[in-house]
């Protein structure tokens, strides 16, 4: 029997008042059970779902706050991967097996129902599924295709927490061993490298992010902790060893891959830079002729610009 059994506490913010305490129940909690990190989805109050990811025997339970009640959903994306459990940070080399880590849910659709992004530490990959499947066990079982693998981060790129921002669709999420925070744009439909930016990376103040959140007001908090360096060595008391960071989001996602607002400045920074390759042009062809009897030239380069930027 766990004499501390894990459980979701509900409190009314405005009042600070303890509106319910939810026990897991025995058997959707197993030996080796951990669970970090908890997704609420709560657009609609009456019908909230909590999700809670179980990195020590992998695993999702699902809470229901209209139902009270809870259930245990498996799937195998849900494991480490076992060429992903090698982790180095600030010089200390470890071996970790943490399963499904990082959730990150997305706004509802015109279903009401999220998409929740996720993927074990011990993994480079991302994956998603829609919490229609998650919120009916019986349903996620008869539906194993419904769980889809999105991509890889690339080598190295182990991931704890994630957070999905609903206003921008950007999906923040920590890269313990470069000690960064990157992100992607869920309305990209290609997990790939080339589409996920870095916001954020120091190998003395980013080590081991271990929180990510974005408030009510657009803005992105990440907490770091070196709680490898605390595990495996010892923490100078004389350092700063843990940091709260705080930013906007479009200014954290600003000139990234997962920037949102139109970059008028790389545009005109293009522009001119045809300007000048024209006017070289012209000066070779002609090397008495005006720039401006050569409107064509302009014109095609822009085009091609153009089309470059929106590939």
């Amino acid at each position: 029997t766990t004499k501390y059994p894990p459980s979701f506490i509900i409190y009314d913010l405005k009042t600070d008042n303890l509106l319910r305490k939810y026990v897991f129940p025995e058997d959707q909690v197993k030996q080796d059970s951990g669970f970090a990190n908890i997704a609420v989805e709560d657009t609609d109050c009456d019908k909230t779902y909590a999700y809670a990811g179980d990195l020590g025997k992998p695993a999702i339970v699902v809470y229901s706050w209209e139902k009270n009640d809870s259930w245990r959903i498996t799937h195998h994306y849900f494991n480490p991967d076992p060429l992903a459990c090698d982790f180095s940070v600030k010089g200390h080399n470890f071996s970790w097996t943490d399963a499904i880590f990082g959730l990150g849910l997305s706004a509802p659709n015109a279903d009401n129902f999220s998409t929740l992004y996720f993927h074990p530490m011990a993994s480079y990959n991302e994956f998603s599924v829609s919490t229609e499947y998650l919120r009916n066990q019986t349903v996620a079982d008869d539906n194993f295709d419904a769980f889809k693998l999105l991509g890889s981060r690339g080598p190295n790129a182990q991931s704890s927490v994630s957070f999905v921002d609903r206003k921008t669709g950007v999906l923040f999420y920590s890269l313990v061993n470069l000690n960064a925070v990157a992100c992607w744009r869920t309305s990209n439909n290609k997990y790939l490298m080339k589409n996920q930016g870095r916001i954020y990376m120091n190998e003395e103040t980013m080590v081991y992010p271990t929180d990510i959140k974005v408030d009510y007001e657009d803005n992105l908090w990440i907490l770091s902790n070196r709680l490898p360096i605390w595990m495996y060595g010892k923490l100078d008391l004389n350092e700063v060893n843990f940091r709260v960071f705080s930013a906007p989001v479009v200014h954290a996602i600003s000139h990234t891959a997962c920037d949102i607002t139109p970059r008028s400045d790389i545009l005109e920074k293009f522009v001119n830079k045809a300007k000048n390759i024209t006017k070289d042009i012209v000066a070779k062809v002609k090397p008495n002729s005006s720039t401006t009897t050569k409107p064509i030239i302009v014109l095609l380069t822009l085009s091609c610009l153009v089309r470059f930027l929106a590939t």
